[in-house]
């Protein structure tokens, strides 16, 4: 097939692309762009095989806990929140352009190993089922529960995108190319991107692409943002806060601000080596998993954590009646995932004598310059808020009693993460040493 695309001008809010236009007073309309992108449509009913969507979410496990290791070496003694989805979506969209060894070394480091196309379609079936949940329930902020996935890619006006790669966002991705010259204004587009990230996630992430992050050899930027906001199925006690001791890696006793539930049933599992518990969000679909080791077990604990492990622990989970103390917390981080991604066997993408992007295009020799990362997380007693942002910029080179309430008091280091429950999905996953607000 030819290289091709087709280059028509459009608002922004008709673009496939994840964007939306806003009808909220006071708001600008959005700016117009030419958009290259297939002539196909979006797939809105793709399906997967049991078999296909056990391995799918097993597979996307097992990245979110390697991801999770690998910035957590490079983030020694600091709290980390990650969207294990947002990640590997961004980078499924750049996969779809990557060729031998580049894809190759991609293919194992993310864990894909469903075959093209049917990858591609996984992605696409999740992505659905996500926008399916919380129908009816109430979001932390009273408003209704809100899980938007996004995606968007930026692309180099007047530069050519091979056609079968343009089919492929837009069957799987709903994604079109919006096309930005970032040849004469890299930092025009920067900020064009920025806005639209900001817009998708509430104005949670701001400035996800940091100054000089573009420049005039930019090709290509491909973009995916989460944004979620859940209540508590059961709300923790009203006025029930108050400041409490909690036991840091070190050692060391810090005061933070603890939550207090009532007992209340929730599925729970405890082991020699740590508790953990599901806290339902309203609408029963979504929840979030805690697990906290043994007090000073949380390193041992934390080098053996995989990404079945984890479902393990998921699996091990039985409804109870608990009563939990959960501390407050508030976390805003951002950094690239250069590093991390290389030290997982993601590495010719990012050389510029040894990418293979020819999948994207063959106007040019094309490279992988960085993978930008940026989360935010609040959790109180109403319920969570949490987003996230990626972009992959692309450029030319340069056990208790059961009928006894079980007592759970976070009171150490633990690990977090926000699970659709149906896919098993680690949407976001981190890990908190000390709860700050």
């Amino acid at each position: 097939m030819k290289t091709a695309y087709v280059a028509l001008p459009l608002l922004l809010a008709a673009v496939a692309a994840g964007a939306c236009s806003s009808s909220e007073p006071g708001k600008s309309a959005e700016p117009q762009f030419e958009v290259a992108r297939s002539s196909l449509s979006r797939e809105t009913a793709p399906t997967l095989e049991p078999t296909e969507a056990e391995s799918f979410s097993a597979d996307q496990a097992t990245f979110a806990i390697d991801l999770y290791h690998a910035v957590a070496k490079e983030a020694s003694g600091k709290d980390i929140f990650l969207s294990p989805l947002s990640v590997s979506t961004a980078l499924a969209m750049t996969f779809a352009g990557a060729r031998g060894e580049t894809r190759a070394e991609m293919q194992k480091a993310l864990a894909f190993n469903l075959p093209e196309p049917r990858l591609h379609t996984a992605f696409n079936w999740l992505d659905l089922q996500l926008a399916s949940r919380g129908k009816d329930a109430v979001g932390k902020d009273g408003k209704p529960f809100r899980l938007n996935v996004v995606n968007s890619t930026w692309g180099q006006t007047g530069f050519a995108f091979e056609a079968p790669f343009l089919d492929t966002l837009a069957v799987s991705y709903g994604a079109g190319v919006n096309l930005l010259d970032f040849r004469s204004d890299p930092e025009a587009g920067r900020h064009t991107i920025n806005t639209w990230v900001e817009q998708k996630t509430e104005d949670r992430i701001k400035d996800l692409l940091p100054e000089g992050s573009l420049d005039e050899r930019t090709r290509m930027v491909l973009v995916n943002a989460v944004y979620f906001n859940a209540g508590w199925a059961t709300k923790f006690v009203d006025g029930g806060t108050q400041a409490a001791p909690f036991t840091t890696i070190d050692g060391a006793t810090a005061q933070v601000q603890m939550m207090a539930s009532s007992t209340t049933s929730r599925r729970y599992a405890e082991t020699d080596d740590y508790q953990a518990v599901e806290i339902d969000y309203d609408g029963g679909e979504m929840a979030m998993l805690v697990v906290a080791p043994t007090t000073g077990s949380f390193a041992t604990f934390e080098a053996s954590l995989t990404g079945a492990k984890m479902r393990d622990v998921l699996a091990g989970l039985e409804a109870r009646p608990v009563r939990l103390s959960l501390p407050k917390f508030k976390l805003e981080s951002g950094s690239s995932l250069k590093a991390p991604l290389e030290s997982l066997g993601m590495k010719r993408a990012f050389q510029d004598d040894q990418a293979d992007l020819t999948g994207i295009s063959t106007a040019a020799p094309l490279v992988v310059k960085d993978v930008i990362h940026k989360t935010f997380v609040e959790i109180d007693e109403n319920g969570t808020e949490a987003a996230a942002a990626t972009a992959v910029i692309v450029g030319e080179p340069t056990s208790a009693p059961i009928d006894e309430p079980t007592v759970m008091t976070v009171d150490r280091p633990f690990v977090v993460a926000i699970v659709d429950r149906a896919t098993k999905n680690l949407v976001f996953v981190g890990r908190i040493l000390e709860p700050k607000l």
